[in-house]
């Protein structure tokens, strides 16, 4: 899978196009964040941040996220208790380590082992089952241990 990188002239145009001032502190979280495959909380935002010599608060960051997420630019997910941010919108599932607690994305397309008819087959089933409930959406989260961690184990 490509990994897009979005430079700074990139991320002023996507967020132009959403209507969305482009300030510096603005700028600074949406490079982070769009160029992030780690699905970080706001606090380790905040913290990558701050590391990387960003002189912003917890409270701007957490407004700017939400903000970016409003807009339909991240969207906020819940694992493992925490809510983290993914700057991927397209469908797509999750795997999540259990060892090491990294988190992964897992294209939906036709050419991966999940596809997007598949799950919308899914949702229009529990539609089906859960007469009068209507599902606005899935979400896929894949849990067990990843390469590493097994290579680890089987080593030991």
């Amino acid at each position: 899978m490509k990994l897009t990188v979005y430079e700074k002239e990139d991320v002023v145009k996507i967020l132009k196009n959403k209507k969305i001032k482009v300030t510096p502190n603005r700028l600074y979280i949406a490079i982070k964040l769009f160029n992030s495959t780690d699905h970080p909380s706001i606090d380790e935002l905040h913290q990558n941040l701050i590391k990387s010599g960003k002189r912003v608060s917890f409270t701007s960051v957490y407004n700017i996220v939400k903000l970016f997420k409003n807009a339909g630019l991240v969207q906020e997910i819940m694992l493992q208790n925490k809510i983290r941010y993914d700057a991927n919108i397209t469908p797509h599932a999750h795997f999540i380590c259990r060892k090491c607690e990294k988190i992964w994305d897992v294209q939906i397309d036709d050419n991966s082992i999940l596809n997007r008819e598949d799950l919308i087959n899914f949702k229009n089933i529990v539609e089906e089952k859960l007469s009068g409930y209507k599902v606005d959406s899935v979400e896929v989260n894949l849990i067990g241990i990843c390469k590493d961690c097994s290579n680890k184990n089987s080593e030991a």
